[in-house]
């Protein structure tokens, strides 16, 4: 089971949408898949041991490249895309995918190279 960290700065939709796709994930028998849970991306690299890969709002794009050398796991920005609609098996599959590409020498900020970065 792959440990999803959603990030941000305050704390307050990304922990609603940590939230959600728990309750969705478990509604739609994706548990044994992923978990999910709110980290504020100041507590990150604390906490880093409790995830395997980090999420991070698309508004927080800057301090996550800021800090990229530091993390010791994947860390991603979350599509605009995904944002929106927080369907859990997508948000599952892109993690799954980021660690995937992390294994296979992905430096942070890690991204699939056909997704437009917004703040790049």
């Amino acid at each position: 089971m792959l440990r999803i960290a959603i990030c941000c700065g305050g704390g307050f939709s990304s922990s609603a949408l940590a939230a959600h796709l728990e309750k969705e994930s478990e509604e739609k028998g994706l548990k044994e898949r992923a978990s999910f849970i709110f980290i504020p991306i100041l507590h990150l690299l604390d906490r880093m041991d409790e995830v395997d890969v980090a999420m991070v709002c698309p508004h927080m794009e800057m301090q996550v490249r800021k800090d990229a050398p530091k993390y010791t796991i994947p860390v991603t920005i979350i599509p605009p895309r995904l944002y929106g609609l927080m369907p859990a098996q997508s948000f599952i599959e892109d993690a799954e995918d980021i660690y995937d590409l992390w294994k296979n020498g992905a430096k942070n900020m890690v991204t699939f190279p056909e997704e437009p970065r917004p703040l790049a």
